[in-house]
Parts: C-alpha cells; structure tokens; sequence
C-alpha cells in the first residue's frame, strides 16, 4: 500500500484519484479527516483507505505503518504558508519530513518519494533551472526555505541508508480542488465561474508564472513513484511560463462577459520568473503534459460548473 501524507489536500485528492484509476492500494493520511472529495468516493474502500494521521506524533506513525502494511510513501504534507509561529511552522514541515524518514528506516520501507517547490531556485531572468545546479542558500520565503532544508535531510538519509528517494520539484498547480487562495488564476477562473469581477490590482498583468495543471502534475508524480528504478533523484515538472494578462485573456476566450482587471501601469521593478528544464521527465518517461493552458482552464471550469471530475 502506497501512503499518501497530505493525501486530502489539492495535490494529494488529484494524485490519489491518479493512482488509484491505475489498481494501487492507497492510504490517505492527513491531520484532520474534514471531507471527502466527490470523485474519489467510488474509489473508497476499493483502492482507496483514509486515516488521521498525525506525522509529528512517532508513534502514530508506526500504528498507520503496521495496521496498513505500508510499502511506500509520497510525502506532501506540509504547512503551506505561516499561520502561527516560526517554531511550529519550521517544527511542523521538517521534523515531519524526518520523522517520515526515520520510521521508514525502521520499518524498511525504501521507497519515499518527496514533494519540494520549484520555489527553491534562486529567481533569475533568462535563466532555466536544471535539477543538478546547486540552490542558492538565500530564501525568499519560508517555504522554501523548508523544502531546501527537507531536500537535503533526504539526501543525506538515501545516500546513508539505500532508500531510493526521488525528490521532486513543480511549477504553480492549477486545477480542482484548489482551495489556498494564493493563485491569481484561481481567483479568475472562480470569480468568472460565478459571474462575479475580479480585481486584482496587487497582479500586474506583464507578471507570470510557470503553471502545471494539476491532473497533469499527478500523472508526472504517479510515473516517477511507480518507476521500479527512477534514472535520477531529482525531477523538475512544469509546462511553458505565462503571465497573468494572458491567462485573463484566456478566461475571457472561454467566459465572453467575464471581468476581470489587473494592475496594468509601467513597472521599475523587474518581476524574475523561474523558468523550469523538465527534459529529464520527457527523456525517461516521455512525459509532456496533455493539458495547455486553454484546455486546462476549460477542464477547472466544466468541475466547477458540473462537480464531474
């Protein structure tokens, strides 16, 4: 059984989905059990086990791990952003990771596969980032600073113990189920869904991102973690950049009389994107996404509209 942490969460629901339409056993473990996504309740108690899991609790971690005979993990658990305080934040998002780590060394699971950020590398126009280029020790935000830090505990934990520990890295996720409310383009697509106007005058329209659309990121996730022996250790997923100003327009293509304004005055300040070289996943596994920009916004909209994943 494949466990899932953070298995109920925006990535974790689309990636269970992912797996288990393909026969794998899963176990999705999060803190608290609120709800249960409409489109994987078919799938529960046929592929599909959920449990309360708390990683910071050690001994909870091994209960979920014998009760349910784990054979691997994707890691996702994380606190996305600072809520409380930096002791909890830090506390929570590193020694869950080594918690992860070690009891799986104990229970010699050897097949943990982590989910970092594309927001480890250092921002730098006309750059593109490759997997084995060193990531700057300076973070922007705490996140990152989190993610470079587990990188690095997982490194050090395959190299010592043998685990085999693909570590990988996408882009901005759009798509269904997401709920952060960090995402300028979930703000559109949702607003215009709902016939309300969106304004963003904090999003300059020049501005962008790289975006991943979420069932595509799932796929790239599932082919790495079941790959019997993945070729690296490090694995970026992202499709091309795009700015805010063309994903307006895109949502205006598909919803006529939908509004939407974005801060559109000359900027002094330059906005660094961070470009991804994702030709390792589309070497080994022949990855390329199925989803383009259009057709990922139409695929959010028609859930949102319908509830039909």
């Amino acid at each position: 059984m494949i466990l899932l942490t953070g298995g109920l969460g925006f990535l974790g629901c689309n990636l269970a989905y992912f797996l288990a339409k393909r026969k794998q056993k899963l176990l999705l473990a999060d803190r608290q059990i609120s709800r249960i996504p409409t489109f994987l309740e078919p799938l529960v108690n046929k592929y599909v086990e959920i449990s309360e899991c708390d990683i910071l609790d050690f001994s909870n971690l091994f209960y979920i791990f014998n009760k349910y005979r784990i054979r691997s993990i994707i890691h996702m658990a994380a606190i996305p952003r600072l809520r409380k305080n930096l002791y909890q934040y830090i506390n929570g998002n590193i020694n869950g990771m080594l918690n992860i780590l070690e009891a799986s060394r104990i229970m010699k699971i050897d097949r943990i596969t982590f989910i970092s950020s594309c927001g480890i590398y250092e921002r730098n126009r006309g750059k593109i980032h490759g997997e084995d280029e060193d990531f700057p020790l300076k973070s922007l935000h705490i996140l990152s600073l989190t993610k470079k830090t587990c990188e690095m505990i997982c490194d050090y934990y395959g190299k010592e113990y043998g685990f085999s520990m693909p570590i990988i890295r996408p882009s901005q996720i759009y798509g269904p189920f997401y709920t952060s409310g960090l995402n300028p383009l979930q703000k559109m697509v949702e607003n215009s869904v709902a016939g309300k106007p969106t304004h963003l005058q904090e999003v300059h329209a020049n501005d962008g991102n790289n975006l991943i659309y979420v069932k595509d990121c799932a796929r790239a996730i599932g082919l790495i973690h079941l790959a019997e022996k993945p070729q690296f250790n490090i694995y970026n997923i992202g499709d091309k950049y795009v700015t805010y100003g063309k994903m307006a327009e895109v949502v205006k293509k598909i919803i006529n009389d939908a509004e939407i304004n974005l801060r559109k005055d000359k900027k002094e300040e330059i906005y660094e994107p961070i470009y991804l070289n994702t030709e390792r996943l589309k070497k080994e596994f022949g990855f390329v996404p199925e989803f383009n920009l259009e057709n990922g916004i139409k695929d959010y909209i028609q859930w949102l509209r319908s509830g039909k994943y």
